[in-house]
């Protein structure tokens, strides 16, 4: 049987599987949290996760992390603890017995849907005839899988569902799959940090996407991204406690040992700064800036991907593993000074909450072409409507507006023009833009997916990169209103500000980030951790925009 896809069927319901790389949240085990483990899969459920990878750089997790997955209902894709660069398998009693005492331990977890052998080892060889052929001898009620990524098995498993047939042998394909992938992954580089490029390597921010409009639906060949990312550090709060003020810099000596630069990430997205400035607010803007750009890269990335048939989209990664610069969408959890137990959300896990990672979402490339796509087991019958927000006032102007009755995905799609040209093709947008004052540096999109009234997904498209955009100057204030279980924060602008984000020390998340202000006044929730502790919120709450900054 030919496969298509890499594609996973629940309760007979076809899943766009999208989520997060699960790496060990510590790495001094002995301080592990129970309550952040806790935590950080409820948010990944809140950021409209439904799948978590174990990678298998990493470690079997503890019973905290499998019981609230099931409890919440996250899908697990699993890695045995094997991966490239030396971490290889030997069939000697004592990795036999490892693997066969973590398949019967976490078997009876309903959650895990996959096994498989490794980490970006292609499958062959001892991974098939060792590892995965143990963890079938223990487990036969789940797919295995060659490797992540993989192109699947000649023989061994049924072709159609993946489960083990245990009268045949476990023969993977030959590497190199046409379905899933790993990558690419938007590295660092422009400083001499113990990974990334000390040469200055740009890249195309993709502001608006750039998209790959294709047919969809589960009948097509289609694509399973199991890893993808940008990196980032971390915010102020995260990062400021662990080093003295003195190295309160992107560029100062310990540095070096924080995983990847975000040099290129700032220059791209806001243009050439001064990362040698040593103090409080030269790093809070280093930081703030690092982090929208990350956010930015992977909406791009992701809403991309969306445009075409893909039936995974799980990003490098969802955690950290220690206060500093990484891959994740949310912070460092454990609860230690400077940390959120289960971890700060970060700009791009907002974005994936709002948008990227909803159920039905829209979107619009660089031909100003646009698709609906309803990645969701229901039908969606509502209304998508775009507006134009100038910057100068804060004023809209409706640009679209249609019914849609999109049947029960995942995989259905519908692509449109903002307005049609000649011949088929969509008005340019410096066309269409001019029609409405507007260009591409003074105006953005605010898409929304509406049912029954209710908004369903908000995509704010920029149509140029922050350091294009003409801003105007705004002052953002705050106000903040306790409740029982949680805190209500007002927020006024005289002017319109971009990517509003919100940080605080106390523990707990926002229930919008990195949003679009207009003049006026709006509210959002502050979601505690646990007890609303006020004083840490209040006293230490604090807000930028991106023209604080430019």
């Amino acid at each position: 049987r030919r496969v298509r896809a890499l594609r996973i069927k629940v309760n007979g319901a076809n899943l766009w599987a999208r989520g997060g790389n699960m790496i060990p949240m510590e790495e001094l085990e002995g301080r592990a949290n129970v309550d952040a483990f806790k935590y950080l899969i409820q948010y990944a459920v809140e950021g409209n996760m439904n799948m978590l990878r174990i990678w298998g750089g990493g470690i079997f997790q503890y019973d905290v992390f499998y019981d609230t997955c099931d409890q919440l209902g996250i899908l697990i894709y699993h890695d045995m603890m094997y991966a490239q660069g030396g971490h290889n398998p030997a069939a000697t009693p004592t990795q036999d017995a490892e693997l066969r005492h973590q398949v019967r331990r976490l078997s009876n977890h309903p959650s895990i849907i996959i096994w498989d052998g490794c980490n970006e080892c292609g499958g062959q060889g001892i991974y098939s005839s060792f590892v995965v052929t143990t963890v079938r001898e223990e487990d036969t009620s789940r797919i295995v899988w060659p490797s992540c990524p993989s192109a699947g098995w000649t023989t061994g498993v049924d072709m159609l569902w993946g489960l083990p047939d245990a009268q045949t042998p476990l023969v993977p394909k030959p590497n190199g799959s046409p379905f899933e992938t790993h990558g690419p992954y938007q590295h660092g580089s422009g400083w001499p940090a113990v990974n990334g490029d000390s040469r200055l390597e740009l890249f195309n921010p993709n502001n608006p996407p750039q998209l790959h409009i294709a047919p969809t639906g589960p009948a097509l060949r289609g694509t399973f991204a199991s890893e993808f990312g940008c990196v980032a550090m971390s915010s102020f709060e995260s990062m400021s406690v662990t080093l003295p003020a003195s190295d309160w810099s992107l560029h100062s000596k310990p540095m070096y040992q924080r995983n990847y630069p975000c040099d290129n990430i700032i220059e791209v997205y806001f243009g050439t700064q001064n990362l040698n400035e040593v103090g409080e607010l030269p790093f809070k803007r280093q930081l703030y800036q690092c982090l929208i750009g990350q956010a930015l890269e992977m909406k791009s990335d992701i809403e991309n991907r969306r445009s075409y048939n893909s039936w995974g989209t799980v990003i490098w990664q969802i955690n950290e593993i220690w206060p500093t610069g990484g891959w994740g969408s949310v912070e460092y959890g454990t609860p230690v000074p400077g940390q959120v137990i289960g971890g700060r959300w970060k700009p791009l896990h907002y974005l994936l909450k709002a948008s990227a990672f909803s159920d039905v979402m829209s979107t619009c490339g660089t031909d100003a072409r646009c698709y609906i796509k309803n990645d969701g087991i229901y039908a969606f019958s509502g209304t998508l409507n775009i507006d134009l927000i100038r910057f100068s006032t804060g004023t809209s102007v409706q640009v679209y507006n249609s019914q849609y009755n999109l049947p029960a995905g995942a995989g259905v799609s519908r692509d449109f023009c903002l307005e049609n040209g000649a011949n088929g093709v969509c008005t340019p947008w410096d066309t269409l833009l001019s029609k409405y004052q507007c260009s591409t540096t003074t105006c953005a999109l605010r898409i929304t997916a509406s049912a029954s009234g209710v908004a369903v997904s908000e995509n704010t498209l920029i149509l140029s990169p922050p350091k294009n955009l003409v801003l105007p100057e705004a002052n953002v204030k705050f106000t903040i209103q306790e409740n029982v279980k949680l805190a209500e924060i007002t927020l006024t602008t005289d002017a319109v500000a971009a990517f509003v984000t919100l940080t605080t020390a106390a523990n707990g998340r926002f229930s919008d980030n990195a949003f679009l202000l207009t003049p006026g006044s709006r509210t959002i929730q502050f979601y505690p951790s646990g007890n609303l502790d006020v004083r840490a919120l209040t006293s230490t709450l604090r807000v930028e925009h991106a023209k604080m900054y430019l």
